[in-house]
């Protein structure tokens, strides 16, 4: 026998408005339903012996070594490059986007004829 199926079942928690219904109507609230069936148990979880796990990991450790040898670790000048490369393209999509829909005024906040906000 378990705990629970001896234990008394809660009373569920009302709201305010419910309690004033239960009040009016005097009815009881609706309790929670009984488990008359006992719960299953969990399935079953894998134990593996302490040899087959170091065995494991060292296979997954060896794996992720030879993983990030092959990788290419970019040089400093790469990464360089990269950020102009990153800078030009921003600066020429604002620009294509002021040509399109006219250049903003960042002391009034207008755009336009519209008036952008920050949020």
């Amino acid at each position: 026998m378990r705990f629970y199926e001896f234990a008394s079942q809660p009373r569920p928690v009302l709201k305010i408005s419910q309690q004033q219904a239960a009040n009016q109507s005097n009815k009881l609230p609706t309790p929670f339903p009984t488990n008359k069936q006992p719960t299953p148990a969990p399935a079953s979880i894998n134990v593996y012996p302490e040899e087959w796990q170091h065995k494991w990991v060292q296979k997954y450790l060896a794996a992720k070594i030879a993983r990030n040898a092959q990788t290419i670790k970019p040089t400093e000048e790469d990464i360089v490059r990269a950020q102009m490369m990153y800078a030009d393209a921003k600066r020429k999509a604002d620009q294509e986007y002021e040509e399109v829909n006219g250049k903003s005024d960042e002391e009034s906040g207008w755009q336009g004829e519209h008036r952008w906000v920050k949020r």
